[in-house]
């Protein structure tokens, strides 16, 4: 188990890092993947006392030494990716849950190799408890160091196959850099509005 000071207290004042435009061209940009093990890898920070209802705060390993921190509420999941003092997504209405698997965009100058943008599949459930009924691939921007600037700043309908995984990966690139957290508002799907609700 990977062990770590809390991120969302450990980094100061987060300032969102405002770029012109997509990533630069000499820039080379891939994708990795890490998976979530809930029980082997992450560490719970802070949970409910008796009478407080029922959620959980942990800190799990993401990539690189990015951290992710995953918020449980209720039969509802929310996640911060990298370094941050706020938390980076707010949760849907929906029960729901995130897939295991988190695709990090990685942004490699030379040496320095740099997770910028995270997409991430949630599962949300309908009215017939169907907990797989609908999927959205939320894509966000990463905390830095120092910096932090973490927070959602797309919601795709995951639904419509492998091109929701295509056009997550070209709002990743193009607007993560750029990304105003807390100014800008996320892009969401006209398909899933009801879902996400107001950001």
């Amino acid at each position: 188990m990977i062990r770590m000071q809390n991120p969302l207290t450990a980094i100061g004042c987060a300032i969102a890092m405002v770029l012109a435009g997509a990533l630069p061209a000499s820039a080379q940009v891939d994708s990795q993947y890490t998976t979530l093990d809930f029980q082997a890898d992450c560490m719970t920070i802070a949970a409910s006392q008796e009478g407080e209802g029922d959620w959980a705060d942990l800190v799990c390993p993401g990539f690189g030494g990015y951290p992710v921190v995953l918020r449980y509420t209720d039969g509802r999941e929310s996640a911060t990716y990298g370094f941050a003092t706020d938390s980076g997504m707010a949760t849907f209405g929906p029960f729901n849950y995130a897939h295991d698997t988190i695709e990090w965009r990685i942004e490699t100058r030379g040496d320095v190799v740099r997770p910028f943008a995270v997409i991430h599949r949630w599962y949300l459930s309908d009215v017939d408890g169907d907990p797989r009924a609908n999927q959205i691939l939320v894509v966000s921007r990463v905390g830095q160091p120092d910096e932090g600037g973490a927070c959602a700043i797309g919601y795709i309908d995951g639904a419509t196959g492998p091109d929701a995984n295509i056009r997550a990966r070209e709002l990743a690139d193009e607007r993560a850099a750029a990304f105003a957290c807390g100014s800008d508002s996320p892009f969401v799907d006209e398909a899933i509005s009801e879902l996400v609700g107001p950001r």
